[in-house]
């Protein structure tokens, strides 16, 4: 009895961690469909009004900017605000107010994917902001394939890495592959667009040799769980609680 109780647990244990280790998006060439997004900015006058501004250091009072939302310091922030209050800022609650963030999850041949990842068909004037994070086994360089629909911009371990005002043509229509470097552990990216009118859509997928990144939000919707695992070091980085463990 007690030899068949340590097998079944032995099972259990190995099922439990295939299932787990499942758990965390397709990378390489996939299209990233889990984001860990902030409710859409409305009525923000459009996107070329809109590129100048910093919706998330507005809505913070600076104690957390675009930029900084790419960091561990700063994404621990965000998850200790909660919410981005653009209330005074905009002056309509309704559509503002205090942006909460939760995982979404984009379809990427849906031309108005920016819209319908927040329950929504067809906006105009919106603002939309998504993070992740990339779990990478190796320090590397290469290359993101983002697609939009209008005004995007990329920030990757606090660094602007991407700003293109013109929209790419096409749900998964790429324009303008960049190159980017990706360090060993956890890597942040912020993904933000602006919108005008007409077709509303964001999109990025890595590079075919890059299967092995582990990515967060999990295909369950797990993200917040394992970002308040982890803890900043003095430098900065970040400790590689969940990492260390599923890339390792």
């Amino acid at each position: 009895m007690k030899i068949r109780f340590v097998l079944l647990c032995m099972v259990l244990a190995i099922c439990t961690s295939t299932v787990y280790a499942q758990k965390f998006q397709e990378a390489g060439d996939s299209w990233i469909t889990k984001w860990w997004g902030m409710d859409l900015v409305r009525n923000q006058g459009g996107f070329a009004a809109s590129a100048g501004r910093d919706f998330i250091d507005e809505g913070t009072k600076s104690k957390v900017t675009d930029a900084t939302a790419s960091t561990p310091e700063g994404l621990k922030k965000l998850f200790d605000l909660k919410t981005v209050n653009l209330d005074k800022q905009h002056g309509d609650k309704k559509n503002n107010g205090e942006l909460e963030w939760k995982v979404v999850t984009i379809v990427p041949n849906d031309g108005m994917n920016m819209s319908s990842s927040h329950g929504e068909v067809d906006l105009s004037n919106i603002e939309w902001y998504g993070i992740i994070v990339i779990a990478s086994p190796t320090d590397r360089t290469t290359t993101m394939h983002p697609a939009h629909d209008d005004h995007a911009h990329i920030w990757l371990n606090g660094e602007k890495v991407y700003d293109n005002p013109t929209w790419t043509g096409g749900a998964t229509t790429v324009t303008r592959p960049t190159k980017v470097t990706l360090n060993k552990g956890e890597n942040i990216l912020l993904f933000r667009c602006g919108e005008s009118g007409g077709s509303d859509y964001i999109n990025l997928h890595f590079e075919k040799a890059d299967n092995d990144l582990k990515i967060l939000p999990t295909t369950n919707d797990e993200f917040e769980k394992h970002i308040k695992s982890l803890s900043v070091e003095p430098g900065g980085k970040l400790t590689t609680t969940w990492a260390d463990i599923k890339v390792n």
